[in-house]
């Protein structure tokens, strides 16, 4: 049988006892060692609040080193990687450190591809801890449904940005979330009534007409109007980008449909933050100033577009909202910001300060009884 080291897989600080810990993933044995205790300290952790007898206390990030946390073994099988533009005859380990890679939020490993990422990056997961490799086996028997739609593209994309080193700026990360959620768009079937061809041509006539008339009246430069004809062009073209995102965040019940006001600001304004980045590097939002446009873009780029493509590939994986994948299956941080414009981070700011006035007030009222 052979056996490779995995790098970087964590599924909580303690080893689970089995099933947990050592899982069929396809035609491969995914084991985590036995001295996986000994090996989590060493892997990088985010900072982290922690709430003692004392009070509230914050634990700042640490940075890790590449550790053997587990070993994939297999026995004349005949997997194959295909979470790529062509499949490639390497046993399926590509397809299985890019899939632990999206459920964990870790750049998982093996040792050839320790030199091209690093062992510090880690970002949101997509599934608890525990369920780790059973997600893992279940969403490699979807591995084809993503490659049916291109979605592997916007799998590989989002683990790049969601694993990338805390230096990569602001706009690397939205290129590759950007990319990766035009992707899953061009690939979402809405379904819409498409105006007729005849009532196309009547009001690309109306325009031309009045365009003609701005010419004569208004000195409208030739040059001008040429310029608003070639837009003609689009009123035969399908549904925009924007309108694939309104019919996408419909689909999964994110937002109402018709959207509310508040609702349809918000979904165009993702718009405007990928456009202003991409092609401005800016995050300038109009109606707000500079350090709230900063502000929102980073929330957007960093939190709200990761949020829904992580629902749309871990539902294209077998992720289920009520089985196994439910936490990336959760709507609620997305209906929360398209509705109030709240995100998680203010949410679990509110939960954190009311657990730490809690605990600080239990320990006033201990105080009190012993004295």
């Amino acid at each position: 049988m052979k056996t490779v080291d995995l790098f970087n897989l964590y599924v909580g600080e303690r080893r689970p006892d089995p099933p947990w810990s050592e899982y069929e993933i396809g035609g491969l044995t995914v084991r985590l060692k036995d001295d996986y205790d000994d090996k989590v300290p060493q892997l990088a952790k985010p900072a982290k609040w922690v709430i003692t007898e004392k009070g509230a206390e914050r634990f700042p990030p640490h940075k890790g080193t590449w550790q053997a946390t587990a070993t994939v073994s297999w026995k004349n099988t005949v997997e194959k990687s295909v979470l790529l533009d062509k499949e490639c005859e390497d046993k399926g380990l590509w397809d299985l450190c890019n899939l632990l890679t999206f459920i964990t939020g870790r750049r998982v490993v093996t040792t050839e591809y320790k030199s091209r990422y690093s062992p510090d990056a880690y970002g949101d997961y997509a599934v608890a801890d525990i369920e780790t490799l059973k997600a893992a086996a279940l969403a490699w028997q979807h591995r084809e449904n993503l490659v049916s739609k291109n979605l592997h593209t916007a799998l590989l994309l989002y683990n790049e940005a969601n694993t990338a080193i805390n230096t990569t700026t602001l706009q690397v990360r939205a290129a590759l979330y950007s990319t990766a959620l035009n992707i899953i768009l061009d690939k979402h079937e809405m379904t819409y009534q498409k105006v007729s061809k005849s009532i196309r041509k009547k009001i690309k006539e109306e325009i031309s007409n009045v365009l003609n008339r701005f010419e004569q009246i208004e000195d409208l430069q030739p040059d001008q109007a040429d310029r608003y004809r070639r837009l003609l062009d689009r009123i035969d073209d399908g549904p925009t980008l924007t309108d694939k995102l309104f019919s996408l965040l419909q689909a999964f019940y994110i937002i109402d449909s018709p959207p509310t006001c508040n609702q349809e600001i918000l979904v165009k304004r993702i718009g405007i933050v990928r456009n202003r980045l991409v092609h401005t590097g800016r995050p300038r939002i109009e109606g707000l100033d500079d350090e709230q446009s900063k502000i929102h873009t980073i929330k957007i780029v960093t939190q709200v577009v990761p949020e829904i493509i992580r629902i749309v590939i871990g539902h294209n994986l077998g992720f289920r909202s009520d089985e196994t994948g439910s936490h990336c299956q959760s709507k609620d941080n997305l209906i929360g910001f398209f509705s109030k414009g709240v995100f998680r981070e203010q949410r679990e700011q509110e939960e954190f300060d009311l657990i730490a006035e809690y605990v600080l007030k239990k320990n006033a009222e201990l105080y009190r009884r012993l004295s």
